[in-house]
């Protein structure tokens, strides 16, 4: 099964270099892998080679494109974070590649010491382009001017098992036909946001660890929202409100009451806080980020 890879290097290595730092990363010999540069002469190539690497220099906080082809001829090739920990430790710099999200900003960058952290990559409307490592979660010595925060557009794709919607939208709307701006898909939609949050609770802010508050806010607007949508008369009232009592409960078992202190300072509502729902009078046991 042939295996591609796409890496950008924060320094640029001399080609002599290049294919022996990819044997390594990829454990095979240096004769089995062929580097040029995509701008030069095709018929110099080795296309027989069981490993292909095409470069072209970017301009930025990134130096080099790597396109790389692992065929057949390849028994075991790693997969692309390992084979980024192992390039970057060979070169000595600083390897971006690709995150499995949707966003197309979303990079992984490890550095030499095989440390990875979530990055995401601006591309500029210059001609050519220039890729800008606007942000990491954790800092990088060789990606100075790189901000260190928690990527909010990461932790908005990344999955989390969510039952209680699940069985909520196979009971409400088993062959999902109902109208987009319903009050069943209204509710299904709160509740999905509803119950990301009280799992990433319950798992102790698994996936990743860590949160935003400005994620955390906008999650208590959607109890809110579902506070509205289990208050309207019909068929749909009683299958939201089991749904929200349920995942509420989960929500109290992960947080305690500070009588709306930690969310009046996140809105800076202050004591206003105390008009609105429970939800918000509690804070969760542990913050999962910096306060």
């Amino acid at each position: 099964m042939t295996a591609s890879y796409t890496f950008l290097t924060v320094h640029r290595p001399a080609p002599h270099l290049m294919a022996p730092a990819l044997a390594g990363a990829l454990g095979v010999p240096a004769t089995d892998v062929d580097v040029a540069d995509e701008d030069g002469q095709a018929d110099d190539r080795n296309w027989d080679a069981p490993v292909l690497c095409s470069y072209h220099s970017v301009a930025g906080d990134v130096a080099l494109a790597w396109d790389v082809s692992a065929s057949d001829a390849v028994a075991a090739p790693p997969g692309e974070e390992e084979a980024a920990q192992r390039l970057a430790g060979v070169l000595g710099t600083t390897v971006l590649y690709p995150a499995r999200e949707k966003a197309p900003s979303a990079y992984w960058a490890v550095g030499p010491d095989g440390t990875p952290t979530r990055a995401r990559l601006l591309e500029g409307d210059e001609d050519p382009p220039v890729l800008v490592v606007d942000a990491v979660e954790a800092p990088m010595d060789q990606l100075p001017g790189a901000r260190v925060e928690v990527l909010a557009e990461i932790l908005r794709e990344q999955h989390v098992e969510t039952p209680v919607t699940d069985a909520y939208a196979a009971a409400s709307d088993p062959h999902g036909r109902a109208p987009a701006t319903g009050n069943v898909n209204r509710a299904r939609e709160a509740l999905l946001l509803w119950e990301r949050l009280v799992r990433r609770i319950e798992a102790g802010w698994s996936p990743g660890g860590h949160y935003t508050a400005e994620l955390y806010v906008e999650d208590l607007r959607t109890r809110d929202r579902l506070e509205e949508l289990a208050g309207i008369a019909g068929p749909e009232r009683e299958p939201v409100g089991r749904a929200v009592a349920e995942l509420d409960e989960v929500f109290r078992q992960g947080t305690e009451s500070d009588d709306g202190a930690l969310l009046g300072r996140l809105t800076r509502s202050g004591s206003a806080v105390a008009d609105r729902g429970w939800w918000w009078h509690r804070r969760p046991v542990r913050l999962p980020w910096d306060d």
